[in-house]
């Protein structure tokens, strides 16, 4: 399993870094081209759109994730799912569209503040989420049938094409804010068509009924689930637009957000390659002690890069964007940690595994009721900065006691010890590093060495400790160069 992982794992990584890569070096260009306060209408039809998707999918491609991956599955009954799967779900992208026009006036007027937003840049919107949605289900089914390369694919064009025409629609044509809408309704029939390409094998025009009771009973959990998720995830957005009323405000918590993706490339791809597997081997021995080896990987290399990252947030800024957004450089640290935590979301498999789906919506319901709670207490006094803290500690509860009832379920032998040293190290780095330094007003130039100095200190620690065994990777190699000659 493992080998499978570093496998298409690393497929998922490239593609990521090709895709997701090439797209913050758009950052630049956003940071130019968009004022504050268009970013800031960007930040908030996104969150309108990640809210819609996460109930009008109703979280079925969760459940097709699941049925179709197991070895037993016959290609028959992966072609039911499937099928039934992404109908019902473009039967309801259909709806969700000619709802959210009727109520068109009303919705902008809630979604908008010192900036309306305008009736076309609304519209262009509704349809780029729903069509957006229906290449995603797609992409789940490429990913759950192990199809790693159609599914590098076609993720590594939709994000260039979509990079592509942006540029046409913003530079060539001056659409401002439309552009971002208008490439993927471009864009995405065309990639759509490839995904049915690659699985003309496993579809059929089928909308089963058995099947669809079967993936809405998995399925119908998660949705409460999705939508808490979003709120722990988006309701600092929204009270930071609604508490300062400035979607400029909106926009520069919305840069240092994007900037995290640096780390969420890596978990994702991973994560992607590791449910299918797990789903696939979870009954195999060994399978659990493969896991812990890959859960010590994650948090070596996971942590180390979180302070390489987080330590130098102002210097990336500086680099990408322009004044206007240098003030991103004291939330992006957290942002970096909140990512880096919600990974373990990876390690938590077992409340999946055992059916045991309907748990998620209470704890994360839970998560987000504390989030709103301490945004509202936060963001007045220390404002951006307040709503990242809010949502970490928002985030930390909900992974740590979704990890908790995992691993009663489908125990994960970890090294408790370690870990909690680990961990403990690691906060007393990030926040000397990223904190400290700046407070004691260093020198620029010692500062920098300092930085450098605690990053080398804790790698050195996570391979003293074993977290990151180079010894074993030297072996690996070496073995491979001798295969090679052979």
């Amino acid at each position: 399993m493992l080998r499978d992982l570093i496998k298409e794992g690393g497929l998922y990584t490239i593609a990521s870094f090709l895709t997701k890569g090439v797209s913050l070096l758009l950052i630049p260009f956003y940071a130019d081209y968009f004022s504050t306060e268009e970013y800031g209408i960007i930040a908030i039809l996104g969150i309108a759109g990640a809210l819609s998707a996460a109930f009008f999918s109703f979280q079925l491609y969760q459940g097709v994730g699941r049925f179709i991956s197991p070895k037993q599955t016959s290609l028959d009954d992966q072609k039911k799912i499937g099928s039934t799967g992404f109908w019902f779900t473009f039967l309801s992208y259909l709806t969700f569209v000619l709802l959210a026009f009727i109520f068109k006036d009303n919705l902008i007027d809630l979604l908008s503040e010192d900036v309306r937003i305008a009736d076309s840049t609304y519209i262009w919107c509704l349809f780029a989420v729903a069509l957006n949605g229906l290449f995603n289900t797609l992409s789940v089914q490429l990913k759950f049938l192990r199809k790693t390369k159609a599914f590098s694919i076609t993720t590594f064009l939709y994000a260039i094409l979509n990079i592509i025409f942006i540029i046409i629609f913003a530079l060539g044509l001056d659409y401002r804010v439309d552009s971002i809408y208008m490439a993927t309704i471009v864009v995405s029939p065309f990639l759509i068509l490839l995904q049915f390409y690659y699985l003309k094998d496993y579809f059929i025009f089928y909308l089963g009924k058995l099947e669809l009771k079967k993936l809405l009973k998995f399925s119908s959990p998660l949705i409460p689930a999705a939508l808490a998720y979003l709120v722990l995830n988006v309701t600092d957005r929204i009270f930071i637009k609604e508490i300062t009323h400035s979607m400029g405000q909106a926009g520069i918590y919305e840069m240092a957000f994007k900037f995290s993706s640096i780390v969420s490339i890596i978990i994702i791809s991973f994560q992607s390659a590791l449910a299918p597997l797990i789903y696939e081997n979870h009954a195999d021995v060994g399978t659990k002690k493969q896991l812990t080896t890959i859960f010590k990987l994650f948090i070596g290399i996971g942590t180390i890069g979180g302070l390489c990252l987080s330590f130098f947030s102002y210097e990336t800024l500086y680099i990408f964007t322009n004044e206007k957004f240098y003030s991103a450089s004291v939330v992006m640290p957290l942002f970096y940690v909140t990512v880096l935590i919600t990974g373990l979301g990876m390690f938590s498999p077992g409340l999946h595994l055992k059916d045991k789906t309907r748990i998620i919506p209470f704890v994360v319901a839970i998560s987000a009721i504390i989030n709103v709670v301490l945004n509202y207490l936060f963001i007045p006094d220390y404002g951006i900065l307040g709503a990242a803290l809010a949502t970490l500690i928002s985030v930390i509860i909900n992974n740590v006691v979704l990890f908790v009832i995992s691993q009663k379920l489908y125990h994960i032998p970890l090294e408790n010890k370690k870990g909690f040293a680990t961990i403990l190290l690691f906060i007393i780095a990030f926040l000397a590093g990223n904190y400290l330094i700046d407070y004691l007003n260093i020198d620029y130039v010692l500062g920098l060495l300092l930085k450098i100095l605690v990053i080398g200190l804790y790698f050195f620690y996570i391979v003293q400790i074993k977290f990151i065994n180079l010894g074993a990777i030297k072996e690996r190699l070496i073995r491979k160069k001798s295969d090679k000659k052979d």
